[in-house]
């Protein structure tokens, strides 16, 4: 009998440690993913149609921390000198290495309506455009979604 509330407590035990280093994992992730540093790397033009100019979007992500912080879909929003020109989408999951970079490419429809600012802008400031990517990045657990929000701004 008392072999059997033993061996109950040390299954018990197990769980409960077992849960622990689950809970503590997963936030861990979640402060990697918290560190990782968004850059946009480059913005290629892929198709210019009449109303509108497929693009595509490479940000490096990287990451400074001693753990893989995972990301598993990002949403954003672009802007062009303050002018919002459309939003984006990260789907795929992304495993950004510790001490290590990942470029992810997301394709982005620009809309000619919401550019037309950043078209004239570029034409009366000599080229100069200060472009803004604010953003959420999300990361999956048996907890439930996680959300950490980002903003990178680049001039050229």
């Amino acid at each position: 009998m008392k072999k059997k509330v033993a061996l109950g407590l040390v299954g018990l035990l197990l769980i409960v440690a077992g849960v622990g280093f689950y809970i503590f994992s997963e936030m861990q992730k979640r402060q990697a993913l918290s560190d990782v540093e968004v850059s946009l790397a480059d913005v290629v033009v892929k198709d210019v149609g009449v109303s509108t100019a497929s693009l595509d979007i490479k940000l490096k992500l990287s990451n400074p921390n001693d753990v893989v912080a995972t990301l598993d879909r990002a949403t954003y929003s672009v802007y062009g000198n303050e002018t919002y020109v459309g939003d984006g989408e990260v789907l795929e999951k992304v495993d950004i290495p510790p001490g290590g970079a990942k470029t992810v490419t997301t394709p982005f429809e620009l809309s000619y309506i919401g550019a037309a600012q950043v078209v004239r802008d570029y034409l009366t400031q000599g080229g100069h455009i200060t472009w803004k990517l604010k953003g959420v990045a999300y990361i999956d657990t048996a907890l439930g979604t996680l959300t950490v929000p980002f903003e990178v701004t680049v001039s050229k």
